[in-house]
């Protein structure tokens, strides 16, 4: 048997937001009265609707829109959570509307928009921070340059939204939508800022496993260095 610590400790490690969000987006997208009242609508909300700057997230232009979206934001969002919820929580919200507000602000021609990628985007950035930082406190520099270089592909995939008008993993053609880069990019910026939030917590972790290698690494060292030496019997 669980004692109720143990089990509200266990409940607690779940990643219940990002399944809740995913299954929420998989549902609405089976009602299209529902998308059409929740999506981003810049007249809408200037006629009160302002539910659409948080809700548009949930919605999508096609299944396929919907997998893509579902499906990273799942694994991003176990990875964030279980690790940190109080970041993985302030990131959403960060991101879930500072996005539109954006949108609304530098592309007022966008009548409509929808979809997880933005805050996918956040999750994607809050992530690639945290480990930068962790394996850069404890020089696991194969690991920062691993990082790198994902991140550097992440950057050239919204080049190549920018430059060609197209996504990558989704088919726009067949969805009838028009990629928005600029959502991607205040995404990965509140990501970047949420994950440079040091906390005290972490902070003392970082701090710990920095030591702990830099102590293994000492031992390991002067155990490379020891020289044994051997009296011959007479």
């Amino acid at each position: 048997m669980f004692s109720d610590k143990n089990r509200l400790t266990a409940v607690g490690r779940l990643p219940c937001v990002s399944l809740l969000l995913a299954g929420i987006a998989v549902c609405l997208q089976f009602s299209l009265a529902a998308l059409g009242r929740l999506q981003y609508d810049p007249a809408a909300i200037a006629g009160g609707e302002v539910w659409r700057i948080v809700t548009c997230h949930l919605t999508h232009w096609s299944f396929d829109h919907l997998f893509w979206d579902a499906t990273a934001l799942i694994i991003l969002g176990v990875l964030c959570e279980t690790s940190g919820r109080r970041r993985f929580l302030g990131c959403i919200a960060a991101s879930a509307v500072l996005i539109p507000l954006f949108i609304w602000m530098l592309m007022p021609e966008v009548d409509a928009y929808r979809g997880l990628s933005g805050i996918d985007s956040a999750l994607f950035v809050l992530l690639a921070t945290t480990m930068l930082r962790e394996n850069l406190a404890a020089a696991r520099f194969g690991w920062v340059a691993g990082v790198g270089i994902v991140l550097c592909a992440f950057s050239a995939k919204i080049g190549f939204e920018y430059l060609t008008g197209q996504t990558v993993f989704v088919d726009s053609a067949a969805a009838n939508m028009v990629p928005i880069p600029l959502a991607h990019v205040i995404g990965a910026a509140v990501g970047l800022a949420v994950g440079l939030i040091r906390n005290q917590r972490a902070g003392n972790q970082i701090t710990a496993a920095a030591k702990m290698s830099k102590k293994h690494h000492a031992i390991d060292t002067a155990e490379s260095q020891r020289v044994t030496i051997v009296t011959p019997r007479a």
